[in-house]
C-alpha cells in the first residue's frame, strides 16, 4: 500500500489534495456540505494516509479526527500560514503543469500538503542518497513506504531490500 500526504482545509467546504511520496499530486478536490466519511471514502483507494498537513496552529478538531482515523501524523506550521506564502508555493509547484485549482479551499489544502510533503523531504533525500551509493536507487519509494508505516529507521529498511 503506498504511502500518502494529505493537505486538508476544513469548512463548510473541504479542500483536500492528495500527494504520494515523490511529491506528485494525485487527487486535488473540494466537497461542500461533506463529512469526514465521504472525504475517506475518496482518499482510501489512493493508499493509506500517513501525514496530514494543517495551515492553522493548533490543527482544527476535523484535522486531528482525521489524523486519528488513518493513525497519520500531523504536521502543524508554527504560526498560521499567509495567503501570500501559500500562492508562493502553489506557483512554484504549478510550473509547466496543467492543474487548475478551483476555490481558496483547494489552494490551501495542496499548500499544507506541499509542506507537509517539504517536511519529510530530508528524510527522502537520505534515503534516496543511501540507495545511491548502494546503486539501489530502484527501491527508493518501497523503502520510503516502509520507513513512514512502520516507522522504523532507515537502515532497517534498508535491510529488508538490499
Amino acid at each position: 500500500m503506498e504511502s500518502l500526504i494529505l493537505g486538508i482545509d476544513p469548512g463548510s467546504i473541504i479542500g483536500y489534495a492528495v500527494l504520494d511520496i515523490e511529491g506528485k499530486l494525485l487527487k486535488l478536490d473540494s466537497l461542500k456540505n461533506s463529512d469526514l466519511s465521504k472525504i475517506i471514502s475518496k482518499i482510501n483507494c489512493l493508499g493509506k494516509i500517513v501525514v496530514v498537513g494543517t495551515d492553522i496552529n493548533p490543527a482544527p478538531k476535523f484535522v486531528d479526527k482525521f489524523a486519528s482515523n488513518f493513525g497519520a501524523k500531523i504536521i502543524v506550521p508554527k504560526n498560521d500560514l499567509l495567503l501570500k506564502y501559500k500562492r508562493k508555493l502553489i506557483n512554484n509547484f504549478l510550473k509547466n503543469k496543467d492543474i487548475k485549482i478551483k476555490n481558496k479551499h483547494q489552494l490551501d489544502a495542496l499548500a499544507v500538503a506541499l509542506i507537509a510533503f517539504k517536511h519529510y523531504q530530508p528524510l527522502f533525500n537520505k534515503i534516496d542518497n543511501n540507495l545511491n551509493n548502494e546503486n539501489k536507487i530502484r527501491f527508493g519509494k518501497k523503502i520510503k513506504n516502509t520507513v513512514i508505516l512502520k516507522r522504523i529507521p532507515i537502515k532497517k529498511a534498508l535491510g529488508d531490500f538490499i
